[in-house]
């Protein structure tokens, strides 16, 4: 019996763990205001500020991520969040995007399952001026647990400021 129930004790601990760890995660990733779209945005949060472009070029098929995060404290009752990606085909694919002020994000291309011979390049323009770009080249198997992707992060999109580089891939 005394078995019995520091078994039955531990898997209410347990789920109170859980439950515990999910409340942090989520107060810590912006909670219930941050949302996520399976296409890349034409415009983000009304817009008005500027156009960003970005553009994607693959040999292979890919996945697009971007983004978009205002400037406000994560726990702001204002701050607002936008996680979209959108899967590509091969080819060289444009997406114009109407953003607000002081709106900053990522950009990512990878590919998932890349062969020998992939390729990608990944630009951000604004008023078609190039304000970062990066590409990469496979030019032998991937090893395991390592991805093939480029990015870059953008401290503000319609005023062009790219981050300190360094953080999103060691070169």
């Amino acid at each position: 019996m005394d078995t019995l129930v520091r078994k039955v004790l531990g898997a209410i601990a347990g789920v109170a763990i859980c439950i515990a760890i999910w409340t942090i995660q989520d107060k810590l990733s912006a909670g219930g205001d941050a949302d996520s779209a399976d296409s890349i945005p034409t415009q983000v949060w009304g817009g008005g500020a500027g156009t960003v472009t970005i553009q994607a070029e693959v040999n292979q098929p890919a996945i697009l991520t971007a983004s978009f995060e205002n400037n406000l404290a994560i726990d702001d009752p204002n701050h607002e969040y936008l996680e979209s990606w959108q899967k590509i085909p091969a080819g060289t694919h444009t997406f114009n995007i109407d953003v607000p002020a002081n709106v900053g994000g990522s950009v990512e291309l990878r590919v998932d399952e890349p062969t020998v011979g992939a390729s990608i390049k990944i630009a951000v323009l604004i008023d078609g001026r190039v304000v970062s770009e990066s590409s990469d080249h496979l030019d032998a198997p991937l090893e395991a647990g390592y991805g093939f992707a480029a990015g870059m992060e953008l401290e503000d999109y319609a005023g062009g400021k790219v981050a300190e580089a360094g953080w999103f891939f060691d070169d």
